[in-house]
């Protein structure tokens, strides 16, 4: 791994920023305008009727997309590990394959923590509950129709809530392919960049179940993963958006009536900090996985 080519990259991003906050809002539970200098955010309160309201009727932000750059879906090879995207004839592993290699989940630990569910129906009742929140999220800010299952409104319409505050929506699915000289590439797509009072910020819905919380120790693996798409997109997309990417944010939406959605955001140099924590893991991956990528690489060059 170059050290001097990723440090550069990081510093050049920083003279950018110009932010100079070493903080984050660790889980606050907030407004996305919430600034730095707030010490003391206040809740992101929903009405008793958030259950009733119907989500059309909450209007998205202003749509001014920009305009993607070309990436295929995602395939994943016999016998890797890895998942692969392509772009401009050149294959990069998907960063959440990436992040499993360092954050391998647990199930045993789960099961022993939780011994009482159902553990293969929640994993699929989680998965259909995210597809249907993130579809539902990206047809919204977008004003297409669409009709979402009653059951998953109360995931819904808080995180329509808090979004509609946003200036702009600035993309929606956002695909990237990113390749860092000497290191190597990754690609992958990210929930929704915003534009919130001349903030870039980066996006990404999550949903729990009854009666979890989020806690930020809990937190490193989702924002490493912003972290590598807010690098990515800030040097792929400079020439369309206003500023690099200054903050990313966690938005996890809670079931219960009343419980207002939790914000983890990174921002300033501890967005920086995780940036170059990402790419570390990056240069570490590739010791390990780049001949795999390598003849990956030969095989989609023999069949095109």
């Amino acid at each position: 791994m170059d050290g001097k080519i990723i440090n550069n990259k990081i510093l050049g991003l920083k003279s950018k920023l110009n932010k100079g906050s070493s903080e984050s809002t660790d889980c606050e539970k907030q407004s996305l305008r919430t600034q730095p200098h707030d010490i003391n955010p206040k809740p992101v309160k929903m009405s008793d009727s958030r259950f009733s309201f119907i989500t059309s009727e909450m209007q998205p932000p202003v749509f001014e997309p920009i305009t993607p750059k070309k990436v295929s879906e995602r395939w994943f090879p016999k016998g890797r590990s890895f998942g692969l995207y392509e772009s401009g004839g050149r294959v990069a592993p998907n960063v959440t394959s990436i992040l499993g290699w360092r954050f391998p989940f647990d199930k045993s630990r789960w099961k022993k923590s939780e011994p009482d569910i159902d553990h293969d129906a929640v994993t699929r009742e989680s998965a259909q509950r995210g597809t249907a929140v993130h579809l539902a999220m990206e047809k919204w800010l977008q004003s297409h129709d669409h009709t979402p299952v009653e059951e998953h409104l109360k995931w819904i319409n808080p995180l329509q809530s808090l979004v509609s505050r946003a200036t702009k929506t600035l993309a929606v699915e956002i695909p990237l392919h990113y390749s860092i000289t000497g290191v190597g590439a990754y690609a992958g797509s990210c929930d929704g960049l915003m534009l919130v009072n001349g903030d870039v910020v980066l996006i990404d819905y999550k949903t729990k179940r009854p009666g979890k919380f989020v806690s930020p120790k809990y937190c490193e693996q989702q924002r490493l993963q912003l972290a590598a798409y807010s690098l990515a997109i800030s040097d792929l997309y400079q020439d369309q958006l206003p500023s690099p990417v200054t903050r990313t944010s966690l938005l996890f939406a809670h079931p219960e009536e009343g419980k207002p959605v939790t914000v983890v955001s990174t921002q300033g140099n501890l967005l920086l900090e995780y940036q170059q924590k990402w790419l570390d893991l990056l240069g570490e991956w590739y010791k390990v996985h780049g001949e795999e990528v390598a003849d990956e690489q030969t095989a989609f060059d023999l069949a095109s």
